[in-house]
């Protein structure tokens, strides 16, 4: 990965935690890495606001529990008035998942947690919050046009050349959806425009265990749909999805006695994760095959660009999120370039193109 710089040099970062310990520490650590500069720091919600607003930062790490006003009504706040790169940098566990998980819903871009010289070592802190930083700064662009408010038209569909066989209307059995940083809410967007649809859906989120169940449980409150964490053995019904849990199993499906099932596989990392997308992409393109949709949404690196090219090759349509909506456009570019994508589409209009490609129509989602 190249060095990220802003247009006049280093990133800026903003560090915004109550602690006086982790402001020196991560101050350190954001100088020590290549291309990012600590500008300035700040203790609270109220301080965090008016050093954005002064010192104009690049990326802003933010913890949760801060005094006074806690630390997602800050973020509300820029996301609404000065959209800029968030990074959740805050203890976690318990409720600090949700809280997180809300972040994430209001528009932060990744998060990762503090050392508590257990689980979580101030060596492997340092490396995350290093790579959480990169991903941050790739972000920047859109945020850049969310400030600047840019109307847009919609850019057409572009359509990647392959010769596609024929699918038969409401033959479609299993939707798949891969997805990484910036996620959270872009997967709440699809399913919510796909659960009239009462097809069966699986997802991939890169996420660390402790997350995926209250991720499925948020899902199900937004979407309508029946989400659960999957478990092995669990058959996939009309109505129904599941999100792989995080940890050291992979989520593929097999077909068994006519019926698509979950099966949960201990292995390595597949492109650097665990759960990997291009995993199951790849058992969908073997089990389901034609009978399937694959959907990759934002996230940094290439996670699924393989597996989704295997999903058209074995006659499934496939769809990435066009880059100018994804807060990183890692994964669907991948995609594209190797020629995995029959659609690319804004993410607001995916539910509505995997309705037409299974010749159904989702309703659309409220505003």
């Amino acid at each position: 990965m190249s060095m990220p710089t802003s247009s006049s040099g280093p990133v800026k970062v903003l560090v915004v935690d109550d602690s006086v310990l982790m402001q020196k520490l991560m101050t350190q650590i954001v100088d020590s890495a290549p291309g990012f500069k600590v500008i300035g720091v700040a203790g609270s919600a109220e301080e965090g606001w008016d050093a954005i607003q002064e010192l104009r930062p690049d990326v802003v790490t933010l913890d949760l529990e801060l005094p006074g006003r806690h630390g997602l009504k800050l973020l509300a706040r820029l996301m609404k008035q000065d959209p800029l790169p968030v990074l959740i940098v805050s203890a976690f566990g318990g409720p600090g998942a949700d809280n997180t998980l809300q972040a994430l819903e209001l528009g932060a871009v990744d998060f990762i947690e503090k050392p508590d010289g257990q689980t979580h070592t101030l060596e492997g802190f340092m490396k995350h919050l290093v790579a959480a930083l990169q991903r941050a700064s790739a972000s920047r662009r859109i945020f850049a046009m969310a400030r600047e408010a840019v109307v847009r038209e919609t850019a057409p569909e572009r359509v990647a050349p392959m010769r596609e066989p024929a699918r038969a209307a409401g033959r479609v059995s299993l939707i798949a959806i891969g997805a990484s940083t910036g996620g959270v809410p872009a997967v709440q967007v699809v399913m919510r425009d796909l659960a009239q649809l009462r097809i069966p859906i699986v997802v991939v989120q890169h996420m660390p265990p402790g997350y995926t169940a209250k991720f499925a449980a948020r899902l199900t409150a937004a979407t309508g749909l029946d989400v659960r964490e999957a478990s092995d053995g669990e058959r996939l019904k009309p109505g129904m999805a599941v999100v792989a849990p995080g940890g050291p199993r992979h989520l593929e499906i097999e077909e068994r006695r006519g019926e698509f099932t979950c099966v949960l596989k201990e292995g390595p990392l597949v492109s650097g994760h665990s759960p990997s997308v291009d995993v199951m992409f790849h058992s969908v393109a073997r089990s389901v095959g034609a009978h399937s949709v694959g959907v990759l949404l934002t996230g940094m690196g290439r996670d699924g660009a393989d597996g989704l090219l295997a999903m058209r090759k074995n006659g499934a349509a496939t769809l990435i999120q066009s880059g100018e909506t994804c807060v990183v456009n890692g994964m669907p570019k991948a995609a594209f370039e190797i020629g995995a994508a029959e659609r690319v589409v804004p993410l607001d209009q995916i539910g509505a193109a995997v309705g037409h490609l299974i010749g159904e129509r989702p309703h659309q989602r409220s505003a």
